[in-house]
């Protein structure tokens, strides 16, 4: 609808604003704004939560999603997403699989929510790095620099291979000077 408006009547001016806000709104009514999409992510965190997933997998997929929002990611059209991931120059190939991970699992719930979204993972994979394992002297060294309780609960972690909340709950009644045994 086309209306002319004066320079006298402002209400009308005002009117008109509306109305064009309104029509940029409806023309771009297939991608949904940031509110909406920061919605859906609160909305795939709580759904996360509900099918079982551990509170650090939904933490971090929670951060890897609005990551991908900040980075200007449509997530109704996969194709933004993939190429936002492939963009990212600092992350390394463990990063990309997990942003990936991240995203599926987002397109999982939309499919169940009645969302027409295919999305086609591309080939990351996760890479395998081994743990640094500190040498017995470096151990030991690292256990004669802290004070008494602290250096007494670092040797028994490293003589009996007890877990730290193991050795944690231990009780005097758990320890047999005698046989020089903890149980």
């Amino acid at each position: 609808v086309f209306c002319r408006v004066s320079a006298s009547d402002n209400g009308a001016k005002n009117l008109v604003e509306v109305e064009s806000r309104t029509q940029e709104k409806a023309a771009g009514a297939t991608t949904p704004d940031l509110a909406t999409l920061k919605g859906k992510i609160v909305e795939h965190l709580i759904w996360l939560k509900n099918e079982g997933y551990r509170e650090s997998t939904i933490e971090s997929r929670g951060w890897m999603l609005r990551r991908l929002l900040k980075e200007g990611a449509d997530f109704l059209r996969p194709g933004t997403v993939k190429e936002i991931i492939a963009k990212q120059d600092r992350w390394c190939e463990g990063t990309r699989f997990q942003a990936v991970r991240a995203y599926l699992t987002f397109v999982t719930m939309l499919k169940r929510q009645g969302f027409n979204v295919d999305f086609e993972p591309p080939g990351y994979k996760q890479e395998k790095k081994y743990p640094f394992i500190p040498t017995e002297e470096e151990i030991d060294a690292l256990i004669a620099a802290c004070g008494k309780t602290l250096a007494a609960f670092l040797q028994i972690i490293k003589e009996t291979g007890m877990r730290p909340g193991e050795a944690w709950r231990l009780k005097w009644i758990d320890i047999d000077i005698e046989r020089r045994t903890i149980r």
